[in-house]
């Protein structure tokens, strides 16, 4: 017998299909590790083997022919819709609902019909005849009813596990509005065909089939919803204890995860939309210093409520290398930001007491010896009054009370210095600036602080800020005490590593090479020297005759500006 096929141009859409729905299937073997993927696969072979049988058919000549390819085409009908549940089935819940009980179960369908259909001539249940207008017309029996039926049953049942995951799963409502469109398109395109309601020279029952298995396709693929990869930074932002917002090129909150809610105090669906300015005030959406992430500290809340973050902020670049948003990670740094104010302050304390020591120990040097000298000069004015000197009784105590104004010239210094010194609550350089106002208004001597480019207000460590004030006070005592100045000049400087204190005054000097030094002059020098050794710096002393004096003090400092 021999079979006659022709060419017609109506067979490219089912050829086409055939090659789509392979290559969909070689796609998704390869890919079967995805839930689902493999039923999928062999969903996309059994509607393949269809579409084959309907390019045999528009090419068979005779209607015999025909007849055959289209029986074909219904034993392929049964098996699409099985594995197409399967595949519903596992995508939906993997490794739950496609267990092997309802795998067999639902393969008895699939074998029923192919039953029915190879012995139809003994009992015709499956078709009771067929016409032929241009196309096949089969006349189904009761079998043929009963196969209809449970296609469409499984339809239903596909439609509700839609449903079902459409309302449980927001993740996944894009997929499956995206499946129930090919699945709802492709079967009704189906059924209008069939029912004569669409008449087309097209086979368009291959059509909505391949509609409906592209769709499954873009869900399954395209979304990649179920990559464990996705997931895993899904679930890491959702669990992640930082705040994370994702901004949109306009500056709005295009997303943000839980810990971002808490934050910020208020449900995402609020939040969404809203300008990123309105929610954090500290923001800036400028250009980021650096593309790679720039990160600022801002506040929240007053008072004790306020808390304290760390905003890392991030470019989203699309493929183009385009900015397509941004990312800002909100990290809670308020205790850490607690805790290194409780190391200050307990470094400030320890600093204080250390300084307390030095200062008694100066106070026994200096004062006490000139309360020693005092009393020892007023036993002997005494002696002479009583002897009958009183002009050389008077001139001793002449030198006394000079003494005595100058050590009450020292006490006001040292209740200067006590009462002025940093802390935690002023800056350094505002504690400075208000030690040298106070010094001129006790002593007349003009001073002018330059502070140089790179320092901020805090230059230095707790423990270094307070040894540098004790050495520019000590040379500012010398200052006061010898020089006969008028004016002193401070500056400060910062550059490799180090930061430069300048003192320079503009009184009668003396030349260090000779020796021409009083006894408090080497004591004090001799602090400064102990001071600035414990710093790990260096300290110089410069003069000469009428040209004033210069303290240089070098003292390194991690992060101080190299330029």
């Amino acid at each position: 017998m021999t079979w006659n096929y022709a060419y017609t141009p109506y067979i490219w859409p089912s050829l086409l299909t055939v090659l789509l729905l392979v290559a969909l299937a070689v796609y998704s073997t390869r890919r079967r590790s995805e839930p689902g993927a493999l039923p999928f696969a062999f969903g996309c072979l059994f509607a393949a083997l269809w579409a084959a049988g309907s390019v045999m058919e528009y090419a068979a000549v005779d209607v015999a022919r025909k007849i055959f390819w289209a029986k074909f085409e219904a034993t392929c009908q049964l098996p699409i819709v099985i594995a197409v549940t399967c595949f519903i089935l596992e995508y939906t819940w993997p490794g739950r609902w496609l267990t092997r009980r309802n795998l067999a179960l639902l393969s008895i369908a699939p074998l029923l019909s192919l039953a029915l259909i190879l012995t139809n001539d003994l009992h015709h249940l499956a078709w009771r005849s067929f016409g032929f207008d241009g196309s096949v017309l089969p006349r189904l029996g009761p079998g043929g009813w009963i196969i209809v039926a449970s296609a469409y049953g499984l339809a239903s049942v596909n439609i509700i596990v839609f449903v079902w995951l459409f309302l449980r799963s927001p993740p996944h409502r894009w997929p499956v509005a995206v499946m129930l469109t090919g699945l709802v398109g492709g079967r009704t395109i189906y059924l209008l065909e069939k029912a004569y309601i669409l008449h087309a020279d097209l086979p368009l029952d291959v059509l909505g089939m391949a509609l409906e298995f592209l769709m499954y396709a873009i869900a399954l693929f395209g979304f990649r919803i179920l990559d464990p990869i996705p997931l895993a930074r899904k679930t890491a932002i959702e669990q992640l204890r930082a705040g994370t917002l994702v901004l949109d090129p306009q500056g709005r909150v295009a997303s943000l995860n839980p810990a971002a809610e808490q934050i910020l105090g208020a449900p995402a669906g609020r939040l969404r939309g809203r300008p990123i300015r309105e929610l954090l005030p500290a923001y800036s959406d400028g250009p980021l210093a650096d593309p790679g992430g720039t990160e600022i500290e801002l506040s929240l809340g007053t008072g004790q409520e306020a808390r304290h973050y760390a905003l890392t902020i991030s470019l989203l670049n699309d493929w183009r290398g385009l900015e397509a948003g941004r990312l800002l990670l909100l990290r809670d740094v308020t205790e850490q930001k607690q805790a290194q104010a409780q190391i200050i302050e307990q470094q400030r304390a320890l600093a204080t007491l250390n300084e307390r020591e030095r200062m008694a120990r100066e106070l026994h040097d200096s004062l006490g010896q000139v309360l020693g000298y005092a009393g020892f000069q007023v036993e002997a004015a005494a002696k002479l009054a009583r002897d009958g000197q009183g002009a050389v009784a008077a001139t001793q105590l002449d030198r006394l009370a000079s003494v005595i104004r100058d050590a009450h010239a020292d006490v006001r210094e040292y209740i200067l210095n006590l009462r002025t010194a940093p802390s935690l609550q002023q800056p350094f350089f505002a504690v400075l600036q208000q030690y040298l106002e106070g010094f001129t208004n006790n002593y007349g001597i003009q001073t002018h602080l330059t502070i140089g480019p790179g320092l901020g207000e805090e230059p230095f460590g707790p423990d270094v800020q307070l040894q540098v004030f004790r050495i520019l006070q000590e040379a500012l005592s010398n200052t006061r005490k010898h020089s006969q100045a008028r004016n002193v000049q401070i500056a400060f400087a910062a550059g490799g590593g180090r930061v430069c204190m300048t003192i320079q005054d503009d009184g009668s000097g003396f030349a260090p090479e000779d020796g021409v030094m009083t006894g408090s002059q080497h004591f004090g020098l001799q602090f400064m020297q102990e001071r600035a050794g414990q710093l790990g710096g260096s300290l110089q002393v410069q003069s000469a005759p009428g040209a004033g004096t210069r303290v240089v003090l070098e003292v390194p400092v991690d992060g101080a500006d190299d330029a």
